[in-house]
């Protein structure tokens, strides 16, 4: 999961200055996790508690997505990000602002880094039940749904060290347990904004088959 912090950090630098709505803070926030803050975040099911790990069902979403080039200086993720924030942005069919929401999630083949399989995405809130169409091409939606995750979380500032290793924690502790997952790519899911000092929340997934 190479380089994945350094295009988390970046791309939530944009969570302070992405205009926002009135009701961006949680009016729900006590169903919510505490690590979502004051956004609107995926929901889920807790499976399993591990030592290391846990096991999550989350429902099914909506997320808005692009492409996303791999590069050393992150001109690749400026450019990408900077497409998904348009579109929350009213480049889309209905000319919607969408409140800005968490994770910010990069999903990267195991395989090779440099692929341009490699994508950036930005939940949709519930209550955009029908999300309008991108205008931009290179951006598109997608409805996963109900899915199984393995996920293993940290704190601090993240440096591309720490989520290749915890990476690597998650998937020795699951080959450990005999359980089976999807090791062809790696998600890393960034919730906290920069000027968050404390109680900072990072997150590795892998999908449980």
């Amino acid at each position: 999961m190479k380089n994945l912090v350094a295009l988390l950090l970046l791309s939530l630098l944009s969570l302070h200055g992405t205009p926002s709505q009135a009701d961006d803070i949680n009016s729900d926030a006590e169903n919510l996790p505490v690590f979502c803050t004051r956004y609107k975040c995926p929901r889920f099911q807790l499976v399993k508690k591990y030592e290391k790990f846990e096991h999550r069902i989350y429902n099914a979403t909506n997320w808005v997505t692009t492409s996303l080039k791999l590069d050393f200086f992150g001109i690749g993720l400026a450019k990408s990000f900077k497409r998904l924030l348009n579109y929350i942005n009213k480049q889309n069919s209905e000319d919607l602002v969408i409140n800005m929401t968490v994770p910010v999630r990069i999903k990267v083949p195991q395989s090779d880094i440099s692929s341009t399989n490699a994508t950036i995405s930005l939940f949709l809130p519930p209550a955009v039940v029908t999300p309008p169409a991108p205008l931009n091409p290179a951006v598109y939606l997608e409805k996963l749904p109900e899915i199984s995750v393995y996920v293993r979380s940290f704190g601090g500032y993240a440096l591309n060290s720490d989520y290749e290793k915890q990476a690597k924690i998650l998937a020795k502790e699951l080959e450990a347990l005999e359980l089976p997952f999807e090791n062809s790519y790696g998600t890393a899911a960034g919730y906290s904004d920069p000027l968050t000092f404390f109680n900072r929340h990072n997150e590795v997934w892998y999908i449980a088959l």
